[in-house]
């Protein structure tokens, strides 16, 4: 066809009025209640939960772990509070890019956090949108990319000497309960939630109740040890309920018994280790939560310009007691069922190699 022949059919042009009329009645707002009903009419199903916060109670709930449901939990209640600082009443109505919002929203975090709060984030989408649950009409959140660093050796999360000796060095200035607690997670090797309280998500908005009720003076037994230097000499032993609820009891080195009997003073048995000062009476005289001993942990960092968490101190101490202790005893130590699990927390020696304990020919 010539070009010369292409010719312009008149164009009808819309008035104002008419324009407007038709943006009208093609952007409804959409409701909750509007997704709800799509999510009946067309996938043939009515939600399992009826608003925000059943969605999270149930999310939470589906984990296998304690520690894991007060995680997500607490996560999801985190969520919903920056969802409303948004002006946005309902999850249903929260679109990809503001999810990329919430994210950007944490600021400077470890890549291991970020990894973990986006596999959260999926989960919960992933989990609403499930034929079984129905909330979500689409599950927005699974193209959200995240660097998986689940498998980056455990052995990795060690300290060396110096660092050590730094975050040492720090927690005795601080002094008081930093030392204490420092102490106590690296000599004995416990998880940070069997030292301090636990609390998980309950069916009651906002009133967790309590897993673990944390240290107290009677999980504390003393053993009389003397030596002739040392009349005072002995150690304690630690019965607590450990990770999946069992109970275990270890034994805790002479120095450090030492200094917690120093500690102890005459605080009768039932009396928590680690009491909370807080001005709060509902809190007050209760044994620190998990969260505080890892803001205690976290001062200590600070101070000593060394990033580390407490159960970098488990592995730190795994991998110097498997020294000196045969494996068994370490497993027993930090409550492992498996050996293989226990060494995963050991870090190899980088050093001239096994060839020097060998004969020379």
């Amino acid at each position: 066809m010539d070009a010369a022949d292409t010719g312009v059919n008149s164009v009808e042009i819309l008035s104002p009025n008419h324009q407007q009329s038709v943006i009208k009645a093609t952007s409804q707002q959409v409701t909750p209640e509007m997704v709800e009903e799509i999510i009946r009419r067309y996938y043939y199903r009515t939600p399992a939960v009826s608003n925000d916060h059943e969605l999270i109670l149930a999310w939470a709930g589906s984990q296998n772990r304690e520690q894991t449901k007060r995680k997500y939990y607490s996560f999801g209640q985190k969520l919903l509070r920056w969802v409303l600082s948004e002006g946005i009443p309902d999850l249903r109505l929260v679109q990809q890019p503001k999810l990329l919002d919430f994210i950007n929203s944490w600021g400077e975090v470890s890549p291991y956090t970020k990894s973990n709060h986006i596999l959260m984030l999926r989960s919960l989408w992933s989990y609403g949108s499930g034929e079984s649950i129905g909330y979500f009409l689409r599950n927005i959140a699974s193209t959200i990319s995240y660097e998986n660093f689940s498998n980056l050796p455990k052995a990795d999360r060690y300290l060396e000497d110096w660092e050590m000796a730094k975050l040492a060095s720090a927690a005795k200035d601080l002094g008081g309960i930093h030392w204490l607690v420092f102490c106590l997670l690296f000599y004995s090797g416990m998880r940070v939630g069997e030292v301090g309280r636990v609390t998980v998500p309950s069916d009651e908005p906002l009133k967790p109740r309590e897993d673990y009720s944390g240290l107290y003076w009677h999980n504390f037994q003393w053993y009389p040890d003397p030596i002739p230097e040392d009349r005072q000499r002995g150690y304690y032993t630690i019965k607590f309920r450990g990770k999946g609820g069992k109970y275990r009891e270890i034994g805790l080195d002479h120095d450090t018994s030492l200094v917690f009997k120093k500690y102890r003073g005459t605080a009768r048995d039932s009396a928590p280790v680690f009491p909370n000062v807080s001005p709060d009476p509902a809190k007050r005289g209760l044994p620190l939560s998990d969260r505080a001993i890892k803001r205690v942990i976290q001062d200590i960092s600070e101070v000593a310009k060394v990033k580390f968490s407490c159960h970098w101190l488990r592995h730190s101490h795994a991998s110097r007691a498997v020294d000196s202790k045969p494996l068994f005893e370490v497993q027993d130590q930090l409550g492992h069922s498996k050996t293989d699990t226990t060494k995963t927390y050991v870090r190899s020696k980088k050093g001239a190699g096994t060839g020097t304990v060998l004969p020379r020919f």
